[in-house]
């Protein structure tokens, strides 16, 4: 959510100071078998919005000049299972 909030604060998008806190907190409250439907598509083998998201945050960081470190991992890891359930990679 950091990554997020500093790509978006480069890019001009006026966010409140709290942000970041409400986002985790909203989060936090969140029961702990909720998935993501990202994930449960990618789980599922069902094209994601990985690219549209995680991806998205890591070309528009590149952009602007700032690190999004943990974006770039998750979207490394994920990129070889989203290109197979695209059909633009077989095992």
């Amino acid at each position: 959510m950091e990554e997020i909030c500093a790509v978006a604060r480069a890019r001009g998008v006026r966010l409140p100071d709290a942000a970041v806190t409400r986002a985790m907190k909203f989060i936090d409250s969140l029961p702990e078998s909720s998935t993501a439907s990202m994930q449960r598509d990618i789980i599922d083998g069902r094209p994601s919005e990985l690219d549209a998201q995680n991806g998205a945050v890591v070309r528009l960081g590149r952009a602007t000049g700032i690190a999004t470190p943990i974006n770039a991992a998750i979207h490394a890891a994920l990129l070889p299972q989203e290109r197979r359930a695209r059909g633009e990679l077989s095992f």
